[in-house]
């Protein structure tokens, strides 16, 4: 049995990042290092593909170049019952394949030195005093430190009873020809993001941007929702149906392709001994949904408690969850989810917050500087 200083499970952005950190805080455990996913890479993702500027200065502190061709988002329009708060800014967000993202990721993980596997996944834990025992559906290992980096469905997660609770947001996402599409002032290079669902007791938004598909221009649209409160019951198809409609588009069709996610949560449990969750498993904002760059600087966090951890020979990680929550990504969390929670839940009381342009300041999700940013807000 082959014994490993780390394994992590998930070889998705948080999962890469972790490996990746790991072996920039430490190049000589790098091949102590396992990484495993059960998909093989380039894997389809579910996913809007949407990276931001802070995903990418997260990619340049780990020290990747992610070489792809995308859609850079120059105008982005936020859509509120009151009215509609538009960013102008070249390339403030760009759009990108997933299964391309991901594919260029592992490798960046196998060449730092990092052993990664596909094809391989998780499917017994066996915790003790002295590691942690893992069976695959290829071997078994063992390891000082396990890393659940696998998704909204975390089996590491579930291993050690960690329920989602109310924590579980739904998306939807369909793809449709630009050439179909007459919304005014969608195009390739613009991005709608429609909240005012709140007001229709929605606990979510629509979107929709370009794809970075090859061949003719093909845009995502969808809705995710982020429900706070247990017994909130919505017809999520229905209303996106609805919302599709309303803008000359027949629901019946497309096909919907529906995917989970985990809302953060400062006070859920991420750690235990010797185990550390990051990227989805342990969640992502619930304003937007944005999962890339949480994955990416969370994974940055967990790589160096590991380190920590290996150094000290202190497996509690008793420290974990604070280091989250003061670092900048915790931060921008706290404040998404606050807002999502004030938005969703008391659509009034929240919208002040969107109305006087305070989105920017408080989700840090787009910021002028001196490329031209422009913020307008026009009442309806």
């Amino acid at each position: 049995m082959k014994e490993y200083d780390a394994i992590i499970v998930g070889a998705g952005p948080s999962g890469c990042s972790t490996a990746i950190e790991l072996a920039n805080l430490d190049p000589s455990r790098a091949n102590r290092i396992l990484l495993i996913d059960k998909a093989i890479f380039p894997r389809p993702k579910l996913c809007a593909g949407g990276v931001t500027n802070e995903a990418d200065a997260v990619l340049a502190e780990l020290g990747v170049h992610i070489d792809l061709t995308y859609k850079p988002i120059d105008v982005s329009k936020f859509v509120l019952p009151t009215g509609c708060l538009t960013f102008e800014q070249p390339h403030h967000f760009r759009v990108i394949r997933r299964d391309q993202f991901d594919n260029q990721l592992f490798q960046a993980a196998a060449r730092r030195g990092i052993e990664a596997k596909d094809g391989e996944s998780l499917e017994r834990i066996f915790p003790t005093l002295d590691g942690i025992t893992i069976d695959t559906s290829k071997d078994r290992y063992m390891t000082k430190v396990l890393i659940g980096a696998d998704g909204a469905n975390s089996t590491v997660r579930k291993s050690l009873g960690f329920k989602r609770g109310a924590r579980l947001m739904i998306g939807l996402e369909t793809f449709i020809p630009l050439t179909q599409v007459s919304i005014p002032g969608i195009n390739n290079n613009s991005a709608i993001f429609d909240l005012s669902l709140a007001s229709r007791g929605i606990p979510g938004y629509c979107w929709v941007f370009p794809t970075a598909h090859d061949g003719p221009s093909i845009l995502s649209f969808g809705i995710m929702a982020a429900p706070f409160n247990k017994n909130e019951l919505f017809g999520l198809k229905a209303a996106f149906s609805d919302w599709l409609g309303e803008r000359g588009l027949d629901a019946s069709q497309f096909s919907f392709q529906a995917h989970p996610a985990l809302r953060y949560e400062p006070k859920a449990p991420s750690s235990a001994y010797r185990i550390v969750l990051t990227g989805d498993a342990l969640g992502i904002d619930p304003l937007f949904g944005e999962g890339i760059t949480s994955a990416l600087a969370l994974g940055r966090i967990a790589a160096n408690a590991t380190i920590n951890s290996l150094r000290t020979n202190d497996f509690s990680f008793s420290k974990y969850e604070r280091q989250i929550r003061i670092s900048r990504i915790g931060w921008m969390m706290r404040k998404r989810r606050l807002l999502a929670r004030r938005l969703y839940s008391k659509p009034r009381f929240g919208i002040q917050y969107l109305q006087h342009a305070a989105l920017f300041k408080w989700v840090s999700l787009l910021r002028p500087n001196k490329l031209g940013g422009k913020i307008q807000w026009e009442s309806s």
